[in-house]
């Protein structure tokens, strides 16, 4: 008889991989499906030009958006999804982002969520990638509960 498991996560990125993390001791089975491999180490995992200029970790693949054009698009199949190459940068929506937009087109609708109802779920992922910081900097930068978890990291 097949493995029986409580949970299958699609995916080890930013939500795939957060959600396994929270569930870890859970005692629920769960299976992670990951539809990449792991990301080689080698010499060109450091150079910009070979990752972002000769798309080198990135598929050949040519996909087609609604108006039939084709594009290539900015994805990457590794164990981790895109969040491996994702810049270390974890920004937070500012309050007016989850605002309805008008825009030459129309409307884009409000978010059915506001930024206040997030602010939590902001807080706990910035504790579980350790992200740096120092409150304030930023004059655009929404409100926050409370510090960075960890002091800004000096260049």
């Amino acid at each position: 008889m097949a493995e029986q498991f409580d949970l299958v996560i699609i995916g080890t990125g930013a939500g795939g991989g957060t959600l396994a993390y929270a569930l870890r001791e859970s005692g629920l089975r769960i299976l992670l499906v990951e539809r990449g491999d792991f990301l080689p180490q080698e010499a060109q995992n450091w150079q910009p030009v070979e990752v972002f200029d000769h798309r080198r970790y990135k598929p050949d693949e040519t996909w087609y958006g609604a108006d039939g054009k084709p594009f290539h698009p900015g994805v990457h199949y590794f164990v981790g999804g895109n969040t491996k190459v994702y810049g270390a940068a974890l920004p937070r929506f500012r309050v007016q982002d989850f605002d309805a937009v008008e825009h030459e087109g129309g409307t884009s609708p409000a978010w059915p969520v506001t930024y206040n109802e997030l602010e939590p779920y902001y807080a706990r992922a910035e504790e579980i990638y350790a992200v740096h910081g120092t409150p304030g900097e930023d004059p655009t930068e929404p409100p926050r509960s409370g510090p960075f978890p960890f002091p800004e990291v000096p260049h």
